[in-house]
């Protein structure tokens, strides 16, 4: 039987899909333009952290901590564009990727050397020079996101690519600013000089992080483009040197997975909580009550989330929807604990009637949180008073904010104290702000950055945090 005589059409449909991918392997291809023996030389090159390359890490390790220090962000940018820990890094994907076993060796001996100058640097620094207050461009380094693992191998990919090429491009900057490696350095160097284990192991996880998921693109691409490989003298030589980078592989890449696992699990946690706290926002907004502060505990066990609760005492019902939105989202291992301080007065009364010793128990936290609090009011009622006659009044920085920033529906400003689980009590100035609907949420990030930076010029030595109403 004859096959039936394609249409024109179906030809021309084919032809057009045949042409596309013609095309777009054409746009997507590495092979064209790719240098592998200058891309081989200049890795090779930059591996070498000696002389003038000490030095410029050492002003980099500097210049980094002075703008962790003030929290200038345009700093920092700079120090990473100067720093030159990305050479080892790309080095020993290379050496992994090709068998060089020598060029593994100096790529991480120069890079140990690198992260220990720079680590002592910055915490000469910070013992030299102390912060005062610890900003966001220090917490920012204090933890790993799955975003920042992206970042870093991509960015990876991006400088390896970019460097192969015979026409040198300006990626490599761009690529030294978006993987981030001299901040979380300088940051365990804060951690050293202020004794503060969790920036320590914080800084220096993320560190670790983006150094492995920068290098890991380097391997696959090196591996893809297929370099030469190193030729021993002998094949039992070959097969020792092989077997040694196999084991660096799998000592390197086994704790990599499982802090990527962590990472993600941990990112996803973060995303679901704050869901749930929007959710919680949401559903306050028609009552007397309202969120004061959140906190979201990812080291205890179970992970914990902590609402503080002003206004009406929240009913048990909605307590218990809350508990169900949290199963739904994916917190189902989840404590969530609601502070209210309406609340101590019925426990202890239900605790008093059923006559068990855990009521006197109660009765004591209860006394003595009263106590802490009512030191925090009388402390900071103080620091008012002393502060007056220096400072503009609280009546006048809340009035002196409109003007600045219309968008507020609601503004106040006080000092006040709070009290943490060991009873220290600490102060800070809180300007309670409340926007209107017509402000999008980018708008009011802006504007809370810009309030804080103000607040401190007027206040410089305290402790300034902006509060939002719902």
């Amino acid at each position: 039987m004859d096959q039936p005589t394609p249409s024109r059409l179906s030809i021309l449909y084919r032809g057009t899909i045949v042409e596309l991918g013609k095309y777009f392997k054409n746009v997507l291809s590495l092979k064209e333009g790719i240098d592998k023996e200058g891309t081989k030389q200049g890795i090779i090159d930059d591996v070498e952290f000696k002389g003038h390359g000490a030095w410029i890490l050492l002003l980099a390790a500097l210049i980094a901590s002075i703008g962790l220090s003030i929290g200038s962000t345009a700093v920092i940018i700079g120090a990473m564009l100067i720093s030159p820990l990305m050479g080892p890094i790309l080095g020993v994907g290379f050496a992994a990727a090709t068998n060089n076993f020598e060029l593994l060796t100096k790529a991480l001996k120069n890079f140990g050397i690198a992260v220990l100058i720079s680590i002592i640097i910055s915490t000469i620094y910070f013992l030299i020079l102390p912060v005062p207050h610890v900003n966001n461009e220090l917490l920012d380094r204090k933890t790993a996101s799955i975003l920042a693992i992206a970042i870093a191998f991509f960015g990876g990919a991006a400088g390896i690519i970019a460097g192969s090429r015979t026409y040198k491009s300006n990626v490599v900057p761009g690529v030294a600013i978006a993987t981030a490696l001299m901040p979380p350095l300088c940051t365990v160097g804060y951690g050293l000089a202020t004794m503060q284990l969790d920036f320590i192991l914080g800084a220096f996880y993320l560190f670790f992080i983006n150094s492995v998921f920068i290098a890991l693109p380097t391997y696959l691409y090196i591996r893809y483009q297929r370099f030469p490989m190193v030729d021993f003298i002998s094949a039992e030589r070959e097969k020792k040197m092989k077997r040694y980078i196999a084991v660096f592989l799998i000592v390197t890449i086994i704790p990599s997975a499982f802090i990527f696992v962590n990472v993600l699990s941990s990112s996803f946690f973060m995303r679901n909580a704050e869901m749930l706290i929007e959710y919680v926002n949401q559903d306050l907004e028609d009552t007397k009550a309202f969120v004061v502060s959140s906190q979201i505990d990812m080291d205890s066990e179970p992970r914990k989330i902590t609402l503080a609760i002003m206004g009406d005492v929240v009913s048990d019902q909605q307590k218990a929807s809350w508990k169900r939105e949290s199963q739904d989202i994916g917190l189902k291992d989840c404590e969530i604990e609601i502070r209210q301080s309406r609340d101590y007065a019925g426990d202890i009364a239900k605790l008093r009637d059923e006559n068990s010793f855990s009521a006197l128990q109660y009765t004591k936290q209860f006394m003595q949180e009263e106590l802490y609090r009512k030191t925090a009011e009388v402390d900071s009622l103080k620091q008012v008073l002393q502060s007056m006659g220096e400072r503009p009044q609280s009546s006048t920085i809340a009035k002196q904010v409109f003007a600045l920033f219309p968008g507020l529906k609601d503004a106040g400003f006080s000092k006040m104290s709070f009290v943490n689980s060991e009873g220290k009590v600490d102060t800070l100035s809180a300007m309670i702000v409340k926007w209107n609907q017509s402000i999008t949420p980018k708008e009011i990030l802006e504007s809370e950055v810009r309030m804080r930076d103000w607040l401190q010029v007027v206040y410089p030595d305290e402790r300034i945090e902006i509060m939002t109403m719902p």
